[in-house]
């Protein structure tokens, strides 16, 4: 059996026989980006900018549909933190994406004060991105994606406000709490969430993981010997920061013991600060009981559980000294050498199951 499972901007086909595949789980792409352009430009009405928060190929496919739609006098900017990558993506607003102002405008939080563009405070805005769940955040909806953009100190905010290293995908958590409730206090702004089906556009969402979970088909398969997890392909595959994020979800799925096959280009390499560090072995147990931090560091603990409960197999771009050296997996650059050493860790008659987006995957 081929399965194709995203992989950067191509897909990896994965040849199973049929005997060893479990559950395959690979939403039917539905899109709708046309009738959602027309939904938000109606709501567009009355803000003064539009803030694209990320370049996820769903958001950016929104765009192209809203492009004829927005105001070509200039009474509506348009930003984002990358404005090269959406324009790259929405030729129609090329030359019109900017970057906001350097943080300057203070924001108390308890008894931290953080900084942003004084355009979100003063200004009418509404942000756009494209949401994922998340282990930390439950969802990464619009809201997170405003301020891990904008916001100095907001990812460390949400990691001091967390209940828990445990991986809480979809589920209301408190470090979502921390971020929204700073960001819903600035005055006049609005969120949107695309929520996709097959990685095409397939509705709009106001809030977190209460809102997106009635857009996700809960799975229920019974734990494999081995799974197979694809990130999304480009957007949430592009670090290892990020696939590692979306995969943690779907290990209940497997035996402990069993094998995991993660499944994604990493182009951009690593990620997040405290990744790099644990790659180059720059951060130590002893400094993380005393306390020290970096961003991204939750996800240490996550990777604790992938090489401490599991067999890992690595499907990526990334050098073998990473993948291979530091992070102690095996590392492979093909699809058919990757499912040889699973199977030869596992064994010829094992069963996998395969979630080609866990961007889209909920375990019930």
């Amino acid at each position: 059996m081929e399965i194709w499972v995203p992989y950067g901007d191509v897909e990896s086909l994965l040849t199973l026989q049929a005997e060893n595949l479990g559950e395959l789980v690979d939403p039917v792409p539905e899109g709708h980006a046309e009738e959602l352009a027309q939904i938000l430009k109606e709501r567009l009405k009355g803000f003064q900018r539009l803030v694209v928060c990320d370049s996820r190929p769903a958001t950016l496919k929104l765009m192209r549909s809203l492009a004829q739609h927005l105001p070509s006098d200039g009474t509506m900017a348009v930003n984002a933190p990358s404005p090269k990558s959406v324009e790259e993506g929405v030729s129609e607003i090329k030359g019109r994406v900017t970057k906001l102002s350097p943080p300057s405008s203070v924001v108390a939080s308890g008894t931290n004060e953080l900084r942003l563009p004084p355009e979100l405070v003063e200004g009418k805005n509404m942000f756009i991105a494209t949401g994922a769940p998340d282990p930390l955040f439950g969802y990464s909806d619009a809201r997170v994606s405003a301020a891990l953009s904008y916001m100095p100190g907001g990812r460390r905010l949400a990691y001091e406000a967390r209940d828990g290293d445990t991986p809480m995908m979809l589920q209301e958590t408190k470090s979502y709490s921390a971020l929204a409730t700073l960001m819903d206090g600035l005055k006049d702004n609005a969120y949107v969430t695309v929520v996709t089906r097959g990685g095409e556009p397939f509705s709009l969402i106001d809030g977190g993981a209460k809102d997106a979970k009635g857009h996700f088909f809960p799975q229920q398969p019974s734990p494999a010997k081995g799974i197979v997890v694809g990130g999304g392909g480009r957007g949430y595959d592009d670090t290892f920061s990020s696939l590692l994020r979306l995969a943690i979800g779907a290990l209940g799925a497997v035996r402990r013991g069993g094998d995991v096959l993660l499944v994604g280009e990493c182009g951009n390499g690593i990620g997040t600060d405290a990744l790099q560090m644990q790659a180059q072995r720059r951060v130590s147990d002893n400094s993380l009981r005393r306390g020290f931090y970096a961003d991204g560091i939750e996800e240490l603990s996550y990777l604790n559980r992938l090489k401490e409960d599991y067999s890992v197999t690595l499907l990526s771009s990334l050098p073998d000294l990473y993948a291979n050296g530091r992070f102690k997996f095996r590392a492979a650059k093909s699809a058919s050498e990757a499912l040889q050493k699973v199977f030869s860790s596992a064994g010829r008659g094992a069963k996998l199951h395969v979630f080609t987006r866990a961007c889209e995957t909920l375990l019930a």
